[in-house]
């Protein structure tokens, strides 16, 4: 079982400002904002552009106060994004989005410390950017080696050089002539309103940086929806002011050809290049500080190896994540070209803030009893926030889509045949219920009708493991069309086997998993058998999924006993149809054919239907099914056989249809026509049920006679006294 990961509260020491408010801000003023914002304003125009903030930053905001609500519901603990995703929807999902999450946030390293190079290039032309980026990268490994604080201290002074820089942007002027002219959009060849929209997207994906630091900060579920909120408000005022600045001071071709535009606009020009690095480097940081923390969570819930959350040490920091992360970085630095991983880098980014969009939508949807967020946000908000999401995942990148998609699938589905036990509750078994609620309510509402039967099937089963071809035909007849109740009864007195019960039904639950049944375990005391069959038949299911045919085994102690012959009638009352199997002991090998013995239509109705069903599964597909029916006078076969070709075509069943003509007993006609029939179904006649000591146990002959597997069957709709 699987243990809550470890919230690390006695080092936990980061506020909303220094812990979720700076890495938020730097991370969303990222490259963007220097070298693209002008290109995007030159394209679509300022209106345009303004327009693609707007619905940028309305993602960014719906996913916000998504993340703010899950965050005030939970105790959040190392993992930010992953944390919360996983005690919300399973560590199954959980790990299918937390994996790529870390990779993203590993090579993000990379990719924003090539960018710090490749500006470097502005002012040392001939320097070697894999080389600068190295240098930047162990730099800042040393400064994540002692800690979160340390690299909160190094952000702040960052956030001061990013200040400086725009403040230098705004107080520069130099008015255009017309700057109307820079209203309407004018795209450049090969793009348009979407593709822009795309490529300025990314500027403010930013917002799960505070989160990532959950683990290291004082108050998790105030921190995070103060400082994200603060941060996405901020952010969207000074893209827009930037903007409204680009459109005032520059013409078109200047901002398009221009990247470096704001350095021409900026008082002190050397402040812009200053702050592009500003931009570059913290990015880069947090990065380098989440991403680990992303991992050590992972490990702990056992979807990586534990080792990996190792300390090395004291320190609190996860070291051993760190070194794992900081050579995936150097590895994709080394790589150099990051342009063809970049999209699917968003892409990882973009899918975790579509699922924490959909958790917070559907925790608040399905009305958990338990989801009290302190920070409430309607179910609406949150789910237009995961569509907008996807949508703006298939706008940046179709393929890089798929690409990631597919690989957050295979995670999945590899997590899933690991079957972890969790000591947390998720918000699945939520989702569940409330669809089941639903579905019931419908159900029980709509009108039903013999042409929408299902196969509802009680199994007496006893002790399972010994009754195996019992349940494997069970699930033959359910053949995923229906319900399967596994059911076991414990006779006795109730003092002395009450606390039995407890194991036997952990028993019976652990065979249904170990033999992956689709069914429901019961598991009743009862003074005997009779008093527990009449408790599953009132107790199993609920309103139109209770039981509708009991599946029992023979055998002939049992049949002869006054309290199956009892509890036989029980099920036929209580309008259950009844169906006693006894398993083949063949001495020779079998004919493939299902024979049912036709006598009266409701009983034979209900044969042929699970005769049909049983030929859905492959097991038996190549079997004939044989419809037989006893005459006494051969005169009366051939209007006999047509009638029963007639009556059973209404069924749209492919069957033969055999007419014996015999004056000896029914029983022994069947034991001698179907002996080595693989599967026979035979009805239980209706004056054999009079007999209130032992109704079947007249075809005890006929069971040990016959070779294949039998099925004495009975429709309550047949039953007549």
């Amino acid at each position: 079982m699987m243990s809550e990961a470890p919230t690390a509260s006695d080092v936990r020491r980061l506020g909303t400002f220094g812990g979720v408010f700076v890495p938020n801000v730097l991370t969303i003023l990222g490259v963007i904002l220097f070298l693209r914002a002008g290109w995007v304003v030159g394209n679509a125009g300022l209106k345009g552009a303004l327009l693609i903030l707007l619905i940028a930053n309305a993602i960014t905001l719906l996913t916000a106060l998504s993340l703010s609500a899950v965050a005030t519901n939970i105790k959040v603990g190392v993992g930010g994004a992953y944390f919360l995703i996983a005690r919300s929807l399973g560590l199954e999902l959980g790990g299918s989005i937390g994996v790529p999450l870390y990779l993203a946030q590993a090579i993000s390293v990379a990719f924003y410390l090539v960018g710090f190079s490749e500006s470097l290039l502005f002012l040392l032309p001939d320097a070697d950017p894999r080389v600068a980026s190295s240098i930047a990268l162990a730099i800042f490994f040393v400064i994540a080696w002692f800690g979160a604080g340390w690299a909160v201290k190094a952000q702040y002074l960052i956030l001061v050089v990013l200040a400086l820089s725009l403040v230098s942007f705004f107080s520069g002027y130099t008015p255009v002539a017309e700057p109307g002219d820079l209203l309407a959009p004018a795209f450049v060849r090969g793009h348009s309103f979407w593709t822009v929209f795309a490529i300025f997207f990314p500027a403010v994906t930013g917002i799960m940086a505070g989160v990532s630091m959950s683990g290291d900060l004082k108050d998790p579920s105030k921190s995070i929806p103060r400082g994200t909120l603060v941060a996405v408000l901020l952010t969207f005022f000074i893209y827009a002011a930037q903007m409204i600045w680009l459109g005032l001071n520059a013409e078109r071709a200047e901002l398009i050809e221009n990247n470096l535009v704001m350095q021409r606009i900026a008082r002190v020009p050397a402040l812009i290049l200053a702050g592009l690095w500003a931009a570059t480097l913290s990015s880069g940081l947090a990065s380098l500080v989440a991403a680990p923390r992303t991992l050590q969570a992972l490990s702990l819930d056992s979807v990586m190896p534990h080792w990996l959350a190792g300390k090395l040490g004291s320190s609190p920091e996860p070291r051993v994540a760190l070194v794992v992360t900081a050579v995936i970085a150097e590895a994709s630095i080394l790589i150099g070209d990051l342009n063809l991983i970049a999209p699917i880098i968003t892409m990882f980014f973009l899918a975790t803030y579509g699922t924490v969009n959909v958790v917070a939508g559907l925790e608040r949807l399905v009305l958990n009893p338990s989801y009290r967020p302190a920070f409430n946000v309607h179910w609406l908000p949150s789910l237009l926030g995961g569509l907008g999401c996807l949508i703006a995942m298939l706008l940046i990148n179709v393929w890089a889509t798929i690409v990631a998609e597919g690989v957050i699938i295979g995670i999945y589905l590899s997590l899933t045949r690991r079957r972890f036990r969790t000591a947390w509750g998720d918000m699945r078994s939520g989702l569940w219920f409330a669809l089941t609620r639903f579905g019931l309510l419908r159900f029980e509402a709509s009108r039903q009708h013999v042409r929408n039967w299902r196969p509802v099937l009680l199994v007496l089963a006893g002790n399972p493991k010994a009754r195996l071809k019992l349940i494997e035909f069970a699930r033959w007849f359910e053949a995923e069309r229906g319900l399967l109740f596994l059911a076991q009864i414990v006779a006795g007195e109730w003092e002395k086997l009450l606390p039995r019960h407890q194991s036997a039904a952990e028993t019976l639950q652990t065979f249904i998993r170990e033999q992956r049944l689709s069914a429901f375990g019961k598991t009743v005391i009862a003074d005997d058998f009779e008093h527990g069959v009449v408790t599953l038949l009132q107790v199993s299911g609920v309103g139109q999924f209770q039981p509708n045919t009991v599946l029992v085994g023979w055998s002939e102690d049992t049949v002869r006993q006054a309290a199956f012959a009892r509890a036989v009638r029980w099920i036929l009352e209580l309008q259950r149809n009844l169906l006693v199997y006894e398993e083949a002991k063949p001495d020779q090998p079998l004919e493939p054919f299902i024979d049912v013995w036709w006598y009266a239509k409701d009983n034979g109705s209900l044969m042929l239907t699970l005769a049909h069903l049983l030929k859905s599964n492959a097991r038996w597909r190549n079997h004939t099914i044989r419809v037989l029916r006893i005459i006494k006078d051969e005169a009366g076969a051939e209007a006999a056989e047509s009638g029963t070709r007639e009556l059973i075509a209404d069924f749209r069943i492919p069957t033969e249809v055999h007419v014996i003509v015999s004056e000896d007993l029914p029983l022994e006609v069947i034991a001698r026509t179907s002996r080595y029939s693989e599967i026979c179904f035979a009805g239980v006649a209706v004056e054999r049920l009079a007999e209130q000591d032992n109704p079947l146990a007249a075809y005890a002959d006929l069971v040990s006679g016959l070779q294949g597997n039998v099925l004495l069957t009975k429709s309550w709709h047949d039953l007549k006294y």
